[in-house]
């Protein structure tokens, strides 16, 4: 039993190493011919050579992208009414360049500040009135609170209106001199 598995093992490391060169005869055949293998050759096209008038405009399509610039955007999007500005010409920070539509903010405006005249009215009645006990202050705490919501609805209207007003900004510590931003 010793004697086959001796003569296996002999008989396995004979097949690997044969095997092994046999592989080796191979790779060092491809390598010989890869060393011998040239490149085809390039192919190369020609043309006859013309004189020609060339034109000196060149109509192409295109875009253009300034040197330095800023972009801005309104925060709530909606139509344009207004364009104040021209290409080219200096702003100043805070210059109306676009306003968007606004007309129904402007309503809502003089509707919330009617409101807000009321409330602060009540309010300053109120006041009056809570010295002398002729309202509660449970009423009081009511008409106080209703002058406070018409008041943060005029400002909600407010912040509306300048999100669709769209001015000028400039970077910090830049200005603008003749159309060219310069640190100041």
């Amino acid at each position: 039993m010793k004697k086959t598995i001796f003569f296996s093992l002999i008989g396995l490391v004979v097949l690997v190493i044969l095997l092994g060169g046999i592989k080796g005869l191979q790779i060092k055949s491809m390598i010989a011919q890869g060393e011998q293998m040239a490149p085809p050759p390039t192919p190369v096209t020609t043309a006859a050579v013309n004189s020609a008038r060339w034109s000196m405009a060149l109509t192409a399509v295109g875009s253009l992208e300034a040197v330095q610039g800023v972009t801005v955007t309104a925060e709530i999007s909606g139509k344009v009414t207004r364009i104040e500005f021209e290409a080219g010409r200096a702003v100043a920070r805070g210059d109306l360049l676009v306003q968007q539509d606004v007309s129904t903010e402007t309503a809502q405006m003089r509707s919330a500040q009617a409101s807000m005249e009321l409330a602060r009215l009540n309010l300053k009645r109120a006041r009056e009135l809570l010295p002398e006990n002729v309202i509660t202050r449970a009423n009081f705490d009511t008409v106080e609170a209703a002058f406070k919501q018409a008041a943060a609805q005029v400002d909600t209207i407010r912040a509306t209106i300048a999100k669709k007003t769209i001015r000028a900004p400039s970077p910090a510590g830049w200005g603008c001199v003749r159309s060219t931003w310069v640190r100041t």
